[in-house]
């Protein structure tokens, strides 16, 4: 299943792809920020506010770039199907 993505993200549309390689890199970016807010928590702080931001923020950068990945293969399924 993996090579099948894998053979599919060769054959996207130019643009399908940089919008896909753009939000891949904002959703890993909020990981990282939330990778060290929760570094924070555990060496400076102990507030479960603190966490939870942390926690959530992981969270929905893996839910955008699951999202990503799979609008920007439903979107290039249709474009190749409407032409």
């Amino acid at each position: 299943m993996f090579k099948a993505f894998i053979k599919s993200y060769k054959n996207f549309d130019k643009k399908i792809s940089h919008i896909l390689k753009l939000g891949l890199s904002s959703s890993f970016v909020i990981c990282i920020v939330s990778t060290i807010i929760l570094l924070t928590y555990m060496l400076v702080f102990t507030y479960p506010l603190i966490y939870y931001i942390g926690i959530l923020g992981i969270a929905l950068g893996l839910n955008f770039a699951v999202s990503f990945i799979i609008s920007a293969t439903i979107i290039d399924d249709v474009k190749k199907e409407s032409f």
